[in-house]
């Protein structure tokens, strides 16, 4: 069984399954309320859920089961409690991974676009993984080399996770905050290697994830010393970093990133990286909230390809901003349904569940065909 994260756990918290102690008696069934604190310590002290596959293709909650996981870790990194195999475990952890983003990307994307559940380490983490799965993909790796990468990016930051809980209550950085971010890198190779992971290529990527092709990285490597893999990691560390909020600095939204990306830094990165990943979300990555023209509000599900700013959108209210209890598919093509301006992401909570409907309907994913409006 899995631990549940119990920096999910609070009082009035309604779990989505049973929650089980170790010897597999149910402590509280799913939609039940957390009704105290007592409740609460016993299920952050004794709490486990059993494991479920992918229940669907098409399932935008699916990824969650990989969040959750990958938050147990960082609670067995901050408590310095024992891990277990810690190699087994991240590769098993990638596995399953794989096994999600592969038969949704675009869902995978949206939940961690949207996800207000999880620490700034766990969503970060997550989304840096999927879009090295992405660009890792574009690029024809094989399935080995895609793994490491995708290993890489959920554990770039396993050595700063105690820093990176702190910033969270902080409203800036200290210098000696910044000094060691400047070295989380090499701190967390230090960490993996205690863990018993000693693959070069996956060690490196880490090591090198924010060297940069002008020189100015961490460490002022060169072009020539930066691997391929370590130059994605370092775009897809960039990008998810934009995406999220921190106490210091706000998100922004994915164009803005992008553009940041190829315009005011585009001597840091590989051109030809960059350009994967710019045709590969375009200017509304899944996820993104948008209000379009019809003053209806809806989500990008996927990408058009060869268009930029033009992707499918579910609409998830209409124009009076009532929540719609099914989405609609539009399409931005169309002038009564353009794309007028980028909302906060924390729109979505108004709109209740309809959301997670927009990758579960039969021809909203990105292998499939609906009736576009």
């Amino acid at each position: 069984m899995i631990r549940v994260p119990a920096s999910l756990v609070t009082v009035g918290k309604r779990f989505r399954y049973d929650i089980f102690d170790e010897n597999g008696q149910l402590l509280l069934m799913r939609g039940m309320l957390v009704a105290s604190e007592p409740q609460v310590a016993i299920i952050k002290r004794q709490g486990f859920r059993k494991p479920a596959k992918a229940r669907a293709v098409s399932n935008f909650g699916a990824i969650s089961w990989i969040s959750d996981r990958l938050a147990v870790m960082e609670e067995d990194i901050l408590e310095k409690r024992d891990g277990g195999v810690w190699r087994k475990r991240i590769e098993n952890l990638v596995k399953d991974f794989v096994d999600i983003v592969d038969a949704e990307p675009d869902a995978a994307f949206a939940n961690l676009h949207l996800e207000t559940r999880h620490s700034y380490f766990v969503v970060h983490s997550m989304m840096a993984a999927v879009v090295c799965a992405r660009l890792a993909l574009a690029r024809g790796y094989s399935e080995q080399a895609r793994a490491r990468l995708i290993s890489a990016a959920l554990t770039h930051d396993f050595g700063i996770i105690d820093l990176q809980r702190q910033i969270s209550h902080d409203s800036g950085l200290t210098p000696a905050q910044t000094a060691r971010i400047r070295q989380h890198g090499s701190e967390s190779v230090r960490m993996l290697r205690k863990f018993g992971i000693d693959d070069p290529v996956w060690l490196n990527a880490i090591e090198d994830h924010h060297e940069y092709l002008d020189g100015s990285g961490y460490a002022g490597k060169q072009e020539a010393d930066i691997a391929e893999p370590a130059r994605i990691l370092a775009i897809a560390d960039a990008i998810s970093a934009m995406l999220r909020p921190r106490p210091y600095r706000e998100r922004i939204f994915a164009s803005q990133a992008l553009e940041r990306l190829f315009v005011d830094d585009f001597q840091r990165y590989d051109r030809s990286i960059l350009e994967a990943l710019f045709w590969d979300l375009g200017f509304y990555p899944p996820g993104s909230l948008v209000r379009l023209a019809s003053r209806e509000l809806g989500v990008a599900v996927r990408n058009t390809p060869g268009l930029l700013d033009s992707p499918v959108v579910a609409i998830l209210t209409d124009p009076d901003g009532h929540p719609l209890l099914a989405p609609v598919l539009r399409d931005p093509h169309n002038p009564d349904y353009a794309i007028v301006e980028a909302l906060d992401p924390s729109l979505a909570n108004r709109v209740g569940r309809v959301i997670e409907d927009c990758w579960a309907t039969p021809g909203m994913s990105a292998g499939r065909q609906a009736k576009i409006a």
